[in-house]
């Protein structure tokens, strides 16, 4: 389908153009030739507004996307309007994973690089660490090789070589999901760890497991040599700390206790202390970001209605309200995610101690910080390779939602039109009432309740490391924006599924791991490699050896108080918003 003669406004500029509608993107191509087409997946829409007709007659459609961007195509015939609204609303609207573009996507020329979905062995990169090698305290084991043993774990898991299986079955039952402790990360510098769960099965009753305090028991103690276990002297860990890391509120914690679930009583895990991080819940997060997109969406429809009215020469009006930023508290959110970073990083590297991280299920907080420490710990991970594998370990293995958390099947999606009422007469009153009205639905819809930025909070996070820390990251923003995008645009298979099992285990047929291409594909491409290339990376500052003034043995201690928005990711500038 295509409609000639429609006007493209973004940001208080109107071109004139031709509007495409494809099975996958909408593509306005601009008659003077002069600038490049626009393609937007559908995906990436989060809103579509028909506008009530202006008093000139013309039909405005308003759009507004994942990608933090407003824009409107106003046609001369609202049939027109009226066919492309509800064209992008059955194009937008999947009922299945399997519709979106992954599914049909093939890049012509094929990509160089194929091995995206290969790219992360856990032999091998838990071999890199020293499992098995520089270590005999942690060994592999298959007992979740056909995720019958917890559906939303990864098929192959590290834990300490004195645990047995038979074990780790008893001790299954006592963390929600089946998500007991297993090793994330094991330290080069020394032997301690991050270690990742669930909560514990409290419940009102105290329950206790015999299985899972001795689980972590050996995980605390996995940093002592196996040969002297008999003299029982610890060879490093002198002055060990072991924490048990619940990333939520105290209160949110004990309240889990009522569902059954609840925190460990610490009386039951010796040598070890509890902290809780205090890190609200996804709904919390999702609020939040919501308060951010209707300030930026606010500054949008004023920059319209005051570019319409001023002369062409003045210059547009910054007006984003930093007091509506503040108030959304999101900045705050990160600040607390880093100092949990900071945290794990001083206790594991400082303290050569251990920690087990926990939230309630163990993939939104946990991810996060597990993720983030040892993006701190250990300089291959500010590698671009290192990254992907970070990301495929620590989201991807371990069960982050991305299909629930960023709501792929679009029943969040919104597409409103006006009521008959409005829609004739008022005019442009009538719009910005019908506007005001959209947005307090929006931001007041809690839309899906498993929806949250989880994921795009974590990359903002890691924005914030890497502009304290320019010169320790192989990649560029550039790197992180793309990251975001496809997190969206649903192009590659990587996150359009729940967890592992979903993505490796077909419903009959091939699994989609075998029928889309791997986000990772397109990343390790040479154009892409070439254009996401850090030019102050200095990869020498690394050297564990040095011991120069400010040498760091390449482990980064983030500041959680410099927090900033990462105005690049939301189109605007840095005066704008900071």
């Amino acid at each position: 389908a295509q409609v000639e003669r429609v006007a493209f406004t973004k940001t208080g500029t109107t071109s004139i153009g031709t509007i495409h509608l494809t099975a996958h993107h909408i593509i306005f191509r601009y008659d003077d030739g002069k600038e490049k087409e626009i393609w937007v997946p559908y995906p990436l829409i989060s809103l579509v507004t028909r506008l009530p007709q202006t008093l000139q007659g013309q039909s405005p459609i308003n759009f507004n996307t994942r990608t933090f961007e407003t824009f409107s195509f106003t046609f001369t015939k609202d049939s027109d309007a009226s066919d492309v609204f509800e064209s992008v609303k059955e194009l937008t609207v999947s009922t299945s994973v399997t519709q979106l573009y992954a599914f049909f996507y093939s890049p012509s020329p094929p990509f160089s690089a194929s091995d995206g979905w290969s790219l992360y062995s856990p032999r091998d990169e838990f071999g890199r660490m020293g499992v098995g090698t520089r270590t005999k305290a942690w060994r592999f084991t298959d007992i979740n090789k056909d995720y019958s043993f917890s559906a939303t774990y990864p098929a192959r898991l590290v834990i300490p070589t004195r645990i047995s299986d038979t074990t780790l079955q008893y001790a299954s039952k006592y963390r929600s999901k089946c998500r007991i402790p297993v090793l994330s990360y094991l330290h080069w510098a020394n032997y301690g760890t991050i270690t990742r769960s669930s909560q514990p099965m409290v419940g009102i009753t105290q329950n206790r497991s015999v299985q899972d305090e001795k689980l972590i028991e050996a995980v605390f103690q996995s940093h002592w040599s196996p040969e002297s276990r008999a003299s029982n002297t610890p060879v490093y860990g002198a002055t060990s700390t072991n924490l048990i890391i619940d990333a939520r509120p105290t209160v949110n914690a004990v309240a889990n206790s009522a569902k059954g679930a609840g925190t460990e009583n610490m009386d039951h895990y010796k040598d070890s202390k509890k902290v809780y991080l205090g890190i609200d819940h996804i709904h919390t997060m999702r609020e939040s970001l919501a308060k951010v997109v209707e300030a930026l969406r606010d500054a949008d429809s004023l920059l319209a209605t005051i570019n319409n009215d001023l002369p062409e020469q003045l210059p547009t009006l910054a007006v984003l309200d930093r007091q509506a930023l503040r108030r959304s508290g999101w900045l705050r959110h990160i600040a607390a995610i880093l100092e949990g970073t900071l945290l794990i990083t001083r206790n594991v590297h400082v303290n050569s101690s251990h920690v087990l991280v926990h939230c309630s299920d163990g993939w939104d907080r946990t991810s996060q910080l597990s993720a983030l420490a040892q993006l701190c710990l250990d300089p291959f991970y500010r590698t671009i390779r290192g990254f992907e594998i970070l990301i495929e370990k620590d989201w991807l293995s371990f069960g982050h939602k991305f299909l629930d958390r960023c709501g792929h099947l679009s029943s969040e999606k919104f597409f409103l039109s006006p009521t008959e009422g409005v829609s004739s007469g008022a005019g442009a009153d009538a719009a910005q009432a019908f506007l005001a009205s959209v947005q307090n639905r929006f931001a007041s819809q809690t839309h899906i309740k498993e929806t949250s930025p989880v994921f795009h909070q974590f990359l903002e996070s890691v924005r914030q490391v890497q502009r304290q820390f320019p010169n320790r990251f192989e990649f560029n923003e550039r790197f992180l924006h793309q990251l975001y995008y496809h997190l969206y645009s649903c192009q590659f298979g990587t996150f359009l599924y729940n967890c592992e099992r979903e993505r490796r285990v077909g419903d009959g047929g091939p699994p989609p791991c075998e029928r889309t291409i791997s986000v990772w594909d397109y990343f390790n491409s040479p154009t892409e490699m070439a254009e996401n290339k850090n030019p102050a990376y200095d990869p020498s500052l690394d050297d564990p050896m040095a011991r120069g003034p400010g040498a760091d043995m390449g482990v980064l201690f983030v500041n959680p108080k410099d927090v900033r928005f990462w105005h690049e990711l939301y189109g605007r500038t840095d005066e704008e918003m900071n």
